[in-house]
């Protein structure tokens, strides 16, 4: 039997999988693969969180299914990039003030340290949603304010707004997420009177700068007064007149990818390339338009190769953006094909770091902010497209009106009370990205779910990301295992940040007092 058929997974066919010993094969090698990892304690020199926005366990479920069909696979026993690392936990997701959280205060959780109320960035628990005065006095740093300060470089790349609430919680500190742009309606004269600053502003006034910022969103950034050089017909959303990249913008401006590919890698010059007006485009509309775009793969690996020739070491955010706006729209190929994109980018980061001799020296962390009400199921027979019907058989024919089940479906959302008629569901071209599953309850918009989200790890310590645990505890772990900020004289952490090796009974007892008081929590 080969082994690569067992560990590797990517059937075409089940049929190997009716002999027992087939299953007993699996697990012995299972149990083998687990009893000789072991841990690595080195400082890490690197670390790489990748955030996948809406990313819940239904998401990551149904996109390894779609993954692997897209491959030509059954894709149930397909293997991402991310479920091949060596440590899993799971995160508790809400906000101090919300059951159910939103990405503002989860980015706010995971970056800086500290749980907030739902839609505030950058701030503590005092800071109140669309109220200025109550953030005076209440912002906090992120892990890539705690890098920089000791020479790192530091980064962040998205596929969504580089304004947007994820990236924003990484250097801005405002108590609406909505802030993005001087624009007269979110953001307005009277909250710059009482002493705030937009996002797009803070971004561009930051000093030092972001070393290298890769994503969409130039139109905040712009007046309206400025049209858009790829769109000519769009303009920029600023009412107070500034154009900040080139007033307080202190690198190079890029706006496409040709560009990017010319940028000389290792260059101290700080780089800000904003590739859409928006949000990037879906991968998919991407791949197949001539657009001169960089996919999330292809930015990953512009970073990685960027930033590893820094002696120093990095901290690189990455997000996934947009596979929460694709749930928001209850449009699950876009959600299912931009998971797979960001699983390809996971994948092109640990092989572009392997490649360089720098894998066992990098922390990656691959989580999410939180879930959807996305969902799957209908005793669908094994191999059936996860975004069609289950097949015509007894248990996917609904009892109540004979007609076939739905796969996918949310629990909220705009497609409520769709038509439940053979003419219109046979009419239904579930493969489309215009497709909207079926919904439960109505919404204009699909919200958030409020389950505990998986968290990925490999590499330097990434064994502290195991079990149950508070979701801003992951920025102290990452911190801790790169010894930065409060960590930066932990046991085992040496002036010069350069990785090594250090002693397990001094690397557990600091691991265990360090971290007690975060872990007893839970």
């Amino acid at each position: 039997m080969v082994i690569s058929e067992i560990v590797e997974s990517g059937r075409i066919d089940w049929s190997i999988e009716k002999n027992a010993s087939f299953w007993n094969e699996q697990a012995r090698l299972d149990i083998e693969q687990i009893l000789t990892r072991k841990e690595n304690r080195r400082v890490a020199k690197n670390v790489i969180l990748f955030l996948g926005d809406g990313m819940g366990i239904s998401t990551i479920t149904a996109g390894r299914i779609r993954k692997g069909q897209v491959n030509g696979q059954l894709g149930e026993d397909h293997n991402t990039e991310m479920e091949q690392f060596s440590n899993l936990g799971l995160a508790k997701t809400y906000n101090i003030d919300h059951q159910t959280p939103d990405s503002a205060a989860t980015a706010t959780a995971f970056l800086c340290g500290v749980k907030a109320q739902l839609g505030t960035v950058g701030l503590d628990g005092r800071g109140i949603r669309n109220n200025c005065p109550s953030s005076i006095g209440t912002h906090v740093d992120s892990i890539l304010d705690w890098a920089q300060k000791l020479g790192k470089k530091v980064g962040i790349i998205t596929t969504a707004r580089i304004t947007h609430a994820t990236p924003a919680a990484a250097y801005a500190h405002v108590p609406e997420r909505n802030w993005e742009s001087f624009d007269g309606r979110n953001f307005n004269a009277t909250h710059s009177t009482e002493g705030c600053k937009d996002i797009a502003h803070q971004l561009a006034a930051r000093t030092p700068p972001i070393d290298l910022l890769l994503g969409g969103g130039r139109q905040f950034f712009y007046p309206t007064t400025t049209f858009d050089i790829e769109y000519p017909s769009q303009r920029g959303s600023r009412i107070d007149n500034r154009s900040l990249i080139e007033e307080l913008w202190k690198g190079k401006y890029i706006w496409n990818m040709t560009e990017m590919n010319r940028f000389e890698l290792g260059s101290s010059q700080p780089l800000l390339g904003l590739f859409e007006p928006s949000h990037m485009r879906y991968e998919l509309n991407r791949s197949q338009s001539n657009d001169d775009e960089p996919s999330l793969s292809r930015m990953t690996e512009f970073a990685i190769e960027h930033f590893l020739k820094s002696e120093k070491g990095f901290m690189l955010l990455i997000e996934g953006g947009r596979i929460d706006h694709a749930h928001h729209d209850t449009k699950p190929r876009n959600a299912l094909d931009e998971f797979v994109e960001f699983d390809n980018a996971v994948g092109q980061a640990k092989r572009t770091l392997q490649t360089k001799g720098a894998l066992d020296d990098t922390l990656i962390v691959v989580t999410a902010d939180h879930s959807h009400v996305f969902t799957m199921g209908a005793y669908s027979s094994r191999g059936s497209n996860i975004l069609g019907f289950g097949s015509l058989e007894s248990m996917n024919i609904s009892d109540i009106d004979q007609l076939p089940v739905n796969i996918i479906a949310y629990g909220n959302g705009p497609n409520f009370n769709s038509p439940r008629n053979a003419t219109y569901l046979y009419s239904l071209n579930t493969n489309s990205t215009d497709y909207r599953a079926p919904v439960a309850l109505p919404l204009s918009v699909e919200t958030h779910g409020g389950e505990d989200v998986a968290v990925y790890a490999h590499g330097p310590w990434s064994h502290l990301f195991t079990g149950t645990f508070e979701q801003h505890t992951i920025a102290h772990k990452m911190a801790y295992a790169a010894c930065l900020g409060a960590y930066d004289t932990r046991d085992g952490c040496s002036k010069a940040s350069s990785p090594h090796l250090i002693s397990n009974s001094s690397g557990t007892a600091s691991a265990a007092l360090v971290l007690s008081s975060l872990i007893h929590l839970n």
